[in-house]
Formats: structure tokens, sequence, C-alpha cells
């Protein structure tokens, strides 16, 4: 039997009549389910967002001079999901020793695919006086150095972050943070 709403107009004079309860009744329970299917769909997708996964896969510098140091840091970034989740920056964090050193936050607009491995690379930039107190913990032993970083996904649920660390010895060679760290301080 089809569903038909009437409007108040033709309904009969008593409101409490035999009639008008079991629609009332039957439109609030049609708004309910309409509700709960709403709020379950929502929190079903909130659920099955899956954080993306990151590795390093290289930090090295490229460049040292009177301006600063200049590297870059090349990451392999794994979105398990169903659908490309975009990645909007990193804000990322050098230590040497043990001690921060310099920080910096790069705006990106790259889409991870859906299920696949993207390989995402940004610079790395320590201006002169940074790379000063940098070079100054290397000549003065410091070899481990540690790269932390925040990748920054917008989703359409709203922002997610993925924290990634690496952490690697300076080369004492002639290349290298190292070598960078001297030129800077002009030690050789």
């Amino acid at each position: 039997m089809p569903l038909s709403l009437s409007s108040p107009a033709s309904l009969p004079a008593s409101s409490s009549g035999p009639t008008t309860a079991p629609r009332r009744a039957l439109l609030l329970g049609a708004i309910a389910l309409a509700a709960c299917a709403a709020l379950s769909g929502c929190s079903i997708f909130m659920r099955s967002i899956e954080k993306p996964k990151a590795t390093v896969r290289d930090a090295s510098i490229s460049a040292a001079g009177l301006g600063g140091i200049s590297g870059q840091l090349q990451l392999d970034v794994t979105n398990p999901n169903g659908f490309g989740v975009p990645l909007a920056g990193i804000d990322w964090q050098l230590s040497i020793g043990g001690a921060r050193a310099v920080t910096g936050t790069v705006q990106l607009s790259q889409t991870i695919p859906a299920r696949g491995v993207a390989p995402v690379a940004t610079s790395l930039t320590v201006d002169a006086r940074d790379a000063i107190a940098v070079a100054a913990a290397v000549a003065g032993g410091a070899r481990t150095y540690t790269v932390k970083a925040r990748l920054r996904f917008s989703t359409p649920v709203g922002e997610l972050d993925v924290d990634v660390e690496h952490a690697g010895t300076i080369s004492g060679g002639g290349g290298g943070l190292g070598a960078a760290a001297r030129g800077v301080l002009g030690l050789r």
C-alpha cells in the first residue's frame, strides 16, 4: 500500500483521532531511521580512514656556503586507503648531537595514490645563522643527527598527521653534512 502524507487541512478535525496517531508514529519512525542511517554512515566513513605511513629514504646535503646549508629529505609515503590522500605539507626538525638545530615548514600539494607508494622529496634549508650553530656542533665532535618530520594530510574528514623520524651519522669524509659544516666554518 503506498504511503501518502496528508496536509493538515485534509486531516480529520480531531487531532487525537485514530488515523493521525499511526501516521505521526510512522513519520517519527522514518525520521529516526534516516537520522540513524546518516550518523552511522559518517562513523563508518571516519573509521575507514587509515593513517598513511612514511619512511625516510635519504637525508642529504647538496650545498653549503655563506648563505647557509641546503639539502633534501626524500620519503616514501604509503597510502593504505582505497582513495588518494592529499599531502598538504611537512614540518621538519633537524637535531645534531641530540640538540635541536633548526626547524622548517614546507607547503606541498601532492596526492598519494590509493593503495600506493609515492616518493616525496622536499628541500631542507638551514640559514647562515643556524648553519654556523650546526657547524660548531660538528666541529665540537657531534656526529649524530636526527630528522623528525610531521606530514600533514588533508582528508575529507579533516587534517591527519603522520610522524616520521630518521637518525644517522654524519660522515667525516669528503662529503655529507660534516664537509658542509666544515665549509661554513672554514675548517678543513
